[in-house]
């Protein structure tokens, strides 16, 4: 019974660091981030080298530390700060904080996924995320909307903990991520990403430790990236050969019917 309800409880914890819910759950798994959040935020802002003038997306905002970080930064220059995430319950929340940011069209904010930024191609500086990516479901579509959202000269950082993260990787409270930083870089890397590169870092006021991974959008190609997965590609890849192929086959017949 005891081993059921501790399942249980660490069930609810994981799936409210996914997408966090209104409710006693949503309200401690939120808890058991919010005080290292804010200082994950607030420096992955400082890293970032946000200017006045500069439009910056932050990937899941959660209760909203870090749009108030790039909000003081850009609230009296031509900057803007868009925010995305997947929690309905946080944009709400977000929202009521940042009332008058918003108000002002400072600070807009969206209920999404980073698979689907509603945002112009090359309308953001920075970008920057913290306990964020480790929730994707799929990494693909997710670097392909941030790769696209981004000018060229763009900066994206993300910012982490990894002593923390092990500790809620013990507990159980992960079961719905994937941590694993050198996925990521080497996604990054594979997507587009240029001057893929980790850092270590120390919060000047609290001395906290954290890590953060840079990545830079030098260059863009002419074509558009695919969004499809490796598999949707190889399954792509014999549709077109087997198009050929009928193609082929076809002007083979033609050939022969004029012969």
């Amino acid at each position: 019974m005891a081993g059921r309800l501790r399942a249980w409880y660490t069930d609810q914890i994981a799936s409210n660091l996914l997408v966090p819910r209104k409710g006693f759950f949503g309200w401690l798994a939120m808890k058991k981030q919010d005080s290292l959040s804010r200082i994950l935020e607030t420096n992955a802002v400082k890293l970032c080298k946000l200017k006045p003038d500069h439009k910056v997306l932050e990937v899941g905002f959660g209760s909203g530390n870090g749009l108030q970080a790039a909000y003081s930064v850009v609230k009296d220059g031509k900057g803007i700060v868009y925010g995305i995430d997947p929690s309905l319950h946080m944009v709400t929340a977000a929202s009521r904080k940042m009332k008058k940011a918003v108000h002002d069209k400072k600070v807009y904010l969206f209920h999404g996924t980073a698979a689907q930024i509603p945002l112009n191609t090359d309308s953001v500086h920075r970008v920057f995320h913290t306990d964020c990516y480790y929730f994707w479901p799929l990494m693909r579509p997710a670097m392909r909307e941030l790769f696209r959202v981004m000018q060229p000269g763009g900066v994206m950082v993300t910012v982490m903990n990894l002593q923390h993260l092990q500790k809620f990787q013990k507990a159980g409270y992960l079961k719905y991520a994937n941590v694993d930083p050198v996925k990521y870089m080497t996604c990054l890397e594979n997507y587009g990403f240029s001057n893929v590169h980790l850092e270590y870092h120390t919060d000047q006021r609290t001395g906290v430790e954290f890590q953060a991974i840079f990545s830079e959008v030098v260059e863009k190609p002419a074509h558009d990236l695919s969004m499809l997965s490796d598999d949707e590609d190889e399954e792509m890849e014999r549709e077109v050969k087997k198009l050929l192929n009928e193609r082929e086959d076809y002007r083979h017949l033609t050939r022969v019917k004029h012969k």
